[in-house]
């Protein structure tokens, strides 16, 4: 079987990046009898200037897009978008624009014991902040992710503490 390794530079705070994400997977069922893929996931931080603390997202956002009326259309797009492959986008829930810097340090350290675990975790954050309004730059919820994703609960911990 042929191999190919697509390497997926992305933020898990980027709704456009989770919508990709979701057609990658389907893509990827299509032809999997036919190609495997390796998955690569390369950092890029959408917000690299939000404090470690991260920011009120609505603020941030209406600043950001030109105000509430244009945030209200791009989520309703999104929303649209989400349901065709299986996101159920909950943006209400979200109030804290994380800083994403260790969520990606979590996602390089998952590459470590494998891809699949990296995957895991990628679908975790993803799910976490646009499905569940979780704070993915919160210490505790990357720890649950990580450790939900089969890593070592005190190792994780030990590294977000560096």
């Amino acid at each position: 079987m042929e191999r190919i390794t697509i390497d997926v530079v992305s933020d898990v705070v980027c709704p456009w990046c989770y919508l990709g994400k979701a057609r990658l997977d389907l893509a990827i069922a299509e032809v999997q009898d036919e190609i495997g893929v390796d998955i690569n996931w390369r950092p890029y931080r959408l917000n690299p200037d939000y404090p470690k603390e991260g920011v009120d997202q609505k603020k941030a956002l209406a600043e950001k897009l030109g105000g509430e009326e244009r945030v209200a259309q791009a989520h309703k797009m999104l929303t649209d978008y989400g349901r065709e492959v299986g996101i159920a986008f909950d943006f209400e829930a979200i109030k804290i624009g994380p800083n994403t810097l260790d969520a990606h340090r979590l996602i390089h350290w998952a590459m470590i014991e494998g891809r699949e675990k990296q995957d895991k975790v990628v679908a975790a954050l993803f799910k976490a902040n646009f499905e569940e309004g979780r704070n993915v730059g919160d210490h505790a919820v990357l720890l649950d992710i990580a450790e939900k994703a089969g890593l070592d609960h005190s190792v994780i911990a030990s590294l977000l503490a560096s």
